[in-house]
């Protein structure tokens, strides 16, 4: 198998993209929130990210307009006003369903956004 060494930016082979988990650039977007960037694809409405929240992080009454949203917890867990999700639980948020959320205890999640 030949493997390539990690890099920085996104690699494009034959239409496969890869990315070296170890070089994720998070950024700080919300206090006690951080969010790394695995695809975007503007055109499409496309956006994958993972979200990592330190304890105690929290976000208010809030809807996302015009794009539904996809999470899967991989570790701690997270909260929104209806239900606490544990690793390996999954939502569906349709496009302007207005919630809350948070974690309680920190948590590492996939997200995922599409165009409505």
């Amino acid at each position: 198998m030949n493997q390539q060494p990690p890099t920085s930016a996104p690699v494009q082979r034959l239409g496969t993209r890869y990315l070296a988990g170890g070089t994720l650039a998070w950024r700080n977007t919300h206090e006690k929130y951080w969010e790394a960037t695995l695809h975007e694809d503007r055109a499409l409405g496309e956006r994958t990210l993972l979200m990592r929240m330190e304890p105690g992080a929290r976000f208010g009454l809030h809807a996302h307009e015009g794009e539904r949203e996809q999470i899967y917890v991989l570790s701690g867990s997270f909260w929104d006003d209806r239900r606490t999700l544990k690793p390996g639980d999954y939502a569906c948020r349709e496009p302007g369903d207005p919630h809350a959320a948070g974690s309680d205890e920190g948590c590492v999640a996939l997200l995922v956004y599409s165009k409505a």
